[in-house]
């Protein structure tokens, strides 16, 4: 930065016009505070103490105006202070220099010069008519001798003086005009670099709203394709939850179904807790026939209708024994399709998978349980059958004999043996059947759950796909603006 523009403050310079006129200012000021030292001395040693202090006066208060815009950052107010200091050291100047045909008097054609330069055109105008007054004022002055004071200068040095006064005027005047001309150069040199910077600007921003249009197209593109997906995904959210509903039914129909099951196990072991009370009474007949041979044949008679009985409902038990394994096999059938299902919703249907899978293994278990009763069932069978063929055959034996009787008496220990056996394993079976409905009611609790899930995110996907289509729209209208903002830039200013 140049000397002259340190005393320049920054605000100013942000105005172009501003600029060149606080230029000029500081110019003149500083050439001010150059010449009139000059000047002064050469007054001094002619013995004219007032030319010279009134000389250093109007140039220090030139010199100080630039202080004082700096100081202030007023650049009009600068202005008129130098040119005031210097319109007040002219006057003095004339006055104490011979008035209006005095060597000085030609230095009031520089103040309405430099007010233009320096404080616009309107400071030139008024300075220009308070030049005129002082001239006019200075010619009354002519008029009255004695009203102006002596020049203490000889006569031989005016044409010296005069020629001093004019060569320093033109000085001063050329001066000024190169620090208007070097002033106005940096200023266009200022315009010129701002204008390139503003084109440089203007590619720059150019630039940048193409690639702000490609990324706008791209955006809005994919935002097209993010509404695409989101719309399918709501499509098939809403499938999905249609086909959780109808799960929701269905394993609520299994439920029941279990339930049901639940409901005939238990039934079944009430049944076998009676079969094991008649083993048991059969058991006491039996007990009664060996202390009381002579009522062999009552109690035989019994002893086989009982037996009769028990086979009837062993045979009712191996019917509900293989019911239990149908119902087993259909609950594996449904896991089964549960776990397709649930595969086929893919992360959404994980938790489904799995409880899937513990409902096939509980109707494994139950599978095995029942072929294992099944099994059991057959021994109980044969063994009745075996006690009825022995007991007939006892019957027909009568007269064989308490030995008969005993071994008849162990058959039948044997019998109510697996009786309690029967027994045992169909509570067991009864709670297994409670443990499955209870868990096929938490089973449709969790599908259900799983619907309302679905659902959920169905709804949600179609906020999304909403979202995504205000975004789409707002993508064009950014697109559409930076298309009319290019459309303007383009046509020539």
């Amino acid at each position: 930065m140049a000397f002259s523009d340190w005393f320049i403050p920054e605000r100013i310079r942000q105005r172009q016009d501003q600029l060149i006129q606080a230029r000029t200012t500081v110019n003149v000021a500083m050439l001010a505070a150059l010449l009139t030292p000059l000047f002064s001395v050469s007054y001094f040693k002619l013995g004219h103490s007032a030319m010279g202090f009134g000389i250093l006066a109007g140039g220090a208060g030139m010199a100080l105006s630039v202080l004082l815009m700096r100081l202030t950052g007023l650049m009009q107010l600068a202005a008129n202070v130098a040119i005031t200091s210097m319109y007040a050291m002219v006057c003095w100047m004339a006055w104490v220099n011979g008035g209006l045909m005095g060597t000085s008097i030609v230095w009031f054609a520089t103040v309405p010069f430099a007010a233009i330069f320096i404080a616009g055109r309107r400071a030139g105008y008024v300075w220009a008519v308070l030049t005129l007054l002082a001239l006019v004022l200075f010619m009354l002055l002519h008029n009255d001798p004695g009203a102006l004071p002596d020049i203490p200068i000889p006569a031989t040095e005016f044409p010296f003086m005069q020629l001093k006064s004019l060569v320093g005027l033109t000085l001063v005047v050329l001066a000024l005009a190169l620090a208007f001309d070097s002033a106005k150069a940096k200023g266009f040199n200022s315009l010129e670099t701002a204008r390139e910077q503003a084109e440089s600007s203007r590619h720059a921003i150019a630039a940048m709203l193409d690639q702000i249009a490609r990324s706008v197209r791209a955006a809005s593109q994919e935002s097209k394709d993010i509404a695409d997906s989101a719309h399918l995904m709501v499509d098939t959210m809403q499938k999905q939850s249609a086909r959780t509903q109808e799960m929701v039914v269905t394993v609520q129909q299994m439920s029941d179904l279990t339930s049901h099951n639940a409901d005939q196990t238990v039934h079944a072991a009430e049944v076998a807790g009676n079969a094991r009370q008649h083993a048991s009474a059969g058991g006491q007949v039996m007990d009664e026939a060996v202390r009381r041979l002579d009522e062999a044949g009552q109690a035989m008679s019994r002893s086989a209708a009982a037996i009769e009985s028990l086979e009837r409902r062993s045979n009712e038990v191996s019917g509900i024994a293989q019911l239990i394994g149908e119902i087993a096999d259909q609950t594996n059938l449904l896991a089964l399709n549960a776990a397709i299902e649930a595969a086929r919703a893919g992360e959404m249907g994980r938790g489904f998978a799995v409880v899937a899978d513990e409902v096939r293994k509980l109707a494994e278990r139950t599978q095995s349980a029942t072929k294992d009763i099944e099994a059991k069932i057959g021994l109980i069978v044969d063994g009745t059958q075996e006690a009825l063929i022995a007991i007939r055959d006892g019957s027909s034996r009568m007269q064989s004999g308490a030995g008969n009787a005993r071994a008849a008496q162990e058959s039948l220990s044997g019998i109510i043996s697996n009786a309690h056996e029967l027994a045992n394993v169909l509570e067991a079976v009864s709670s297994a059947g409670s443990t499955q409905s209870q868990g096929f009611k938490t089973f449709a609790g969790n599908v259900t759950a799983i619907g309302r899930a679905t659902q959920t995110l169905s709804d949600e996907t179609g906020s999304i796909a909403g979202s995504t289509r205000r975004l789409d729209a707002l993508m064009a209208e950014l697109q559409d603006f930076t298309r009319r903002y290019e459309a303007a830039q383009s046509q020539p200013a």
